[in-house]
């Protein structure tokens, strides 16, 4: 196993821990916690129990799909209340299961050409 680090003298505060037969440890931390961010960025959020990258524009969920009970991953899961405001992609289209609650300080935008199907 070696750790990556760009400079012995000033190493920057995340290193890349590599093994040939084990596994690749990213940075891990809270929502509270996240780094300045850097588009590309990739994390372990310990708030949401979910990998998460940083798109340019938000931090967003990586991964994910169905889950269940052995291999039944059959179980799509949402929040039910939108906290920060959040853009759909143009020419992309969003699904959520409702009931959905809109907090008065966020909004949800969606294009002309998107679109959002609350079910």
């Amino acid at each position: 196993m070696s750790t990556i680090a760009v400079d012995a003298v000033n190493p920057p505060s995340n290193t890349l821990t590599v093994g040939s037969t084990g596994q690749f440890v990213p940075a891990v931390g809270t929502t509270g916690e996240r780094p300045t961010p850097v588009q590309g960025g990739f994390r372990f959020n310990t708030t949401t129990i979910k990998f998460e990258g940083y798109n340019g524009t938000a931090w967003a969920a990586v991964g994910g799909g169905a889950t269940g009970g052995g291999n039944d991953a059959v179980f799509i899961e949402n929040g039910q209340t939108v906290t920060t405001s959040y853009s759909i992609p143009a020419g992309s289209n969003a699904g959520t299961f409702g009931p959905v609650t809109i907090d008065a300080a966020a909004t949800v935008t969606v294009p002309s050409g998107s679109v959002w199907t609350v079910v």
